[in-house]
């Protein structure tokens, strides 16, 4: 068995991969709704929306950037009116960013809007089967996305097959 021409061929699916994400992440954008908002601004906006008022920093670590990029995203977003900034109560010295009603809604009609793309362009190009796969896949990548903590990884492989079979 040739172990070097199996790990080349398994990068050019990697590199093919990574191709195949680029060019489904161009599209998923260009089926947002028009509020002028960047990327990092409405991945912002949903980490928010999914965790509650965080601070600068928290955002930061969520976004996984500086502290300094944080805070022109959350300026920018201030700015339009989407969250607002504060105090911490249980540390004065941190800023509490949270989402307006504006910000909420102009995240919720966004993913409304992308989320019905998805269903249709699923439900015309794909399988049951392909469709089954692609929910995988996102369980998978989501995964893939989050960082590894010691006791995830002592999570036995049936247990972690079936959480990516049954969310």
């Amino acid at each position: 068995m040739n172990v070097g021409k199996n790990r080349s061929a398994a990068r050019d699916d990697i590199d093919v991969l990574w191709d195949d994400l680029g060019v489904f992440v161009r599209r998923l954008r260009t089926k947002r709704n028009d509020h002028k908002l960047t990327p990092s601004q409405i991945q912002a906006l949903g980490h928010l929306d999914r965790q509650g008022p965080l601070t600068a920093k928290a955002l930061a670590k969520f976004e996984r950037v500086t502290p300094q990029s944080v805070a022109k995203t959350v300026t920018a977003l201030e700015e339009q009116g989407m969250v607002t900034r504060s105090s911490d109560p249980s540390d004065g010295r941190a800023v509490l960013v949270t989402m307006t009603e504006l910000g909420t809604s102009t995240l919720h009609e966004d993913r409304t809007k992308r989320t019905a793309w998805l269903a249709e362009v699923i439900d015309a190009e794909c399988t049951e089967a392909e469709r089954d796969l692609l929910l995988i896949a996102g369980r998978i990548l989501r995964k893939l996305g989050q960082d590894a903590s010691p006791a995830s990884a002592s999570v036995s492989v049936s247990a972690s097959e079936e959480s990516l079979m049954n969310p």
